[in-house]
């Protein structure tokens, strides 16, 4: 029910009368409170190009204000807090090199597991305005990207999507729908991948999730989850539902309107190729902007479209950075 609670209060307002004062008084809270942002925003800046930290010893990021942002949004403007999470944030990546490295969506592991839905990407959001990211793990082919792909699939989609200040300030819905996900593909669930992914996820990224939903999981997947739940913090296993078969229990929290039919909802079919071809797009708006950033997990790489008409014989030297792109 709570999921209509912003639906009453507009019903509840739409006397003129009654929304005149109302949408003032809304208007002087949002000023109010852009007021208040940016002097936390300074004041944070501030804090870390003041720090000693050996974390924060490179400072260019103090010149990235929207970096800075998600940190501020992801800790609810709390400037302590914001500091302890870009701590941890940039000594996770300098621990995780390996896994870290690159990380685009030129990489040809990042695409495959893209193109197989881990993860796809709604094309609504649900009722309190959140994203909703989906993985559809029955499609992972293990003899072709591994579990750390999917998780820098995953980093890139999330990173690319908290460009959108409304995505930092109100998080994200995670669905991982396990139908048909085999024994096999289980063993490829290696544990210091899944402990990293944790670590990540929950302590060191300025994100902030909303719900995770498990569907139709089978029991060597509720073993492993298990296993790992112990490493989940209390917020996030508030947050954490294992609806198994009984998708009634998942559209009480995200309603069957914005869902596909697949998750038993009233919109067509995932396109994995949408979100796909959409961060393929991304990637040419970036051209001026792209600079080097090494704060950033990210890397931006450019890439431009062939002036010249594309025929069958199409060779991977038309596209900048020598790429094979994928349709």
């Amino acid at each position: 029910m709570s999921e209509y609670f912003e639906i009453s209060i507009n019903r509840a307002y739409s006397n003129k009368h009654y929304a005149t004062y109302f949408d003032n008084d809304v208007k002087d809270v949002n000023r109010n409170q852009a007021k208040n942002h940016q002097y936390l925003l300074k004041k944070f800046n501030e804090m870390a190009a003041s720090s000693l930290n050996y974390a924060l010893k490179e400072k260019s990021f103090c010149n990235d204000d929207s970096f800075l942002y998600r940190f501020l949004h992801a800790r609810k403007f709390d400037c302590d807090s914001a500091m302890e999470l870009l701590i941890k944030y940039l000594q996770y990546k300098q621990n995780n090199v390996q896994i870290l490295r690159d990380i685009n969506i030129f990489d040809e592991h990042i695409q495959l597991a893209l193109r197989d839905g881990n993860p796809g990407l709604l094309s609504q959001r649900d009722r309190r305005g959140r994203k909703v990211v989906t993985f559809t793990a029955a499609n992972w082919n293990t003899n072709k990207y591994r579990l750390q792909d999917i998780y820098r699939a995953l980093l890139l989609t999330l990173d690319k999507l908290l460009e959108d200040v409304q995505n930092q300030a109100l998080g994200f819905v995670i669905i991982v729908d396990w139908t048909n996900f085999t024994y096999r593909q289980s063993t490829h669930l290696t544990p210091k991948i899944l402990k990293t992914m944790i670590e990540g996820l929950q302590d060191c990224m300025p994100i902030k999730f909303k719900g995770i939903h498990f569907i139709a999981q089978p029991w060597y997947v509720e073993l492993a989850l298990s296993v790992i739940k112990p490493f989940f913090k209390e917020n996030i296993k508030e947050r954490f539902y294992v609806h198994g078969t009984n998708l009634n229990s998942l559209h009480e929290l995200v309603c069957k309107d914005i869902l596909p039919s697949e998750l038993g909802g009233e919109t067509p079919n995932v396109n994995n190729l949408d979100w796909y071809h959409s961060l393929l797009d991304s990637s040419q708006s970036t051209e001026e902007h792209a600079t080097n950033k090494p704060y950033r997990i990210i890397k931006d790489i450019v890439y431009s479209k062939p002036s010249v008409k594309l025929d069958d014989n199409f060779k991977d030297t038309n596209c900048s950075n020598s790429v094979k792109l994928k349709s």
